[in-house]
C-alpha cells in the first residue's frame, strides 16, 4: 500500500458520522446500562454510548461473519445452532473402537480442566477442580445444567441435567467417579434419572 492509500484508508477509518434516529426505551437503558458499568477498579469498560454502540455491533458482526472473525466464534455457533460438543481425540478413539469403557481411563479430563482453570490439578483442591470441570463440560455443550451443593458435612453434590437418554448419565457418571476417584482421592457415590444424574463425593 502506497503512503498516500495508507493515509486515506486511515483517514477513512477515523471518520466520524451522525446517525439520526429514535429507539425504544428498553434499548436505551441498555446503552445507558453498559456506558456506565464499570470494572472492579472502578473504571468504565465501554465509556460513552457511542463506544457501546460500536462494540454491540463488532459483536453482531463477528456472530454473522465467523469465517472472518475466527474459529472460536464458528464453534460457539455450531455448538448454540447445531447442538454439536466437543470431544478429545483420547475419547472419541474409544469411541469408535466400540469400548466406550476405554474412556474412564484413556481420555484428557484431567488437562482439559487444568487448561480451564489455568493450572495444575496438584494446585486445586476438590471444590476448583470440580468448578473447572463443570465449566469445561458445560462449554464442550454435554450439559444443559450443572449444579454444585457443599454440604455442611464435607460432601459434595453434582446435579448434572441433560435430554438426551439414561444410557447416557449412566456413561458420564462413571466417568466422573472414575476421574475423582483416580485424581483426587475421592469417594463417588451415583444416582441415575432419566434425563439427570448426581454424584455425591466426599475427600477421602
Amino acid at each position: 500500500m502506497s503512503t498516500k492509500n495508507y493515509q486515506n484508508s486511515k483517514k477513512n477509518s477515523n471518520e466520524k458520522f451522525h446517525i439520526h434516529t429514535t429507539i425504544p426505551k428498553q434499548i436505551k437503558d441498555l446503552i445507558d446500562k453498559y456506558s456506565d458499568m464499570e470494572d472492579k477498579d472502578g473504571n468504565k469498560v465501554f465509556g460513552k454510548k457511542s463506544k457501546v454502540i460500536e462494540r454491540a455491533l463488532e459483536l453482531l458482526d463477528n456472530y454473522y461473519n465467523p469465517k472472518e472473525n475466527g474459529i472460536d466464534v464458528i464453534w460457539c455457533r455450531a455448538r448454540e445452532e447445531l447442538n454439536m460438543v466437543l470431544v478429545g481425540k483420547t475419547t472419541f478413539l474409544s469411541y469408535i473402537s466400540g469400548n466406550t469403557k476405554k474412556a474412564y481411563t484413556d481420555n484428557i479430563a484431567v488437562e482439559a480442566v487444568e487448561w480451564y482453570n489455568g493450572k495444575r490439578i496438584e494446585e486445586m483442591d476438590l471444590e476448583e477442580f470440580l468448578n473447572g470441570l463443570k465449566g469445561m463440560w458445560l462449554t464442550a455443550n454435554y450439559f444443559r445444567k450443572i449444579d454444585i451443593i457443599k454440604y455442611d458435612e464435607g460432601a459434595i453434590q453434582m446435579a448434572f441435567n441433560h435430554d438426551l437418554t439414561r444410557e447416557y448419565g449412566k456413561f458420564w457418571a462413571e466417568y466422573f467417579k472414575a476421574l475423582l476417584e483416580k485424581n483426587l482421592s475421592c469417594s463417588v457415590q451415583k444416582s441415575i434419572r432419566n434425563e439427570s444424574f448426581y454424584l455425591i463425593i466426599r475427600q477421602e
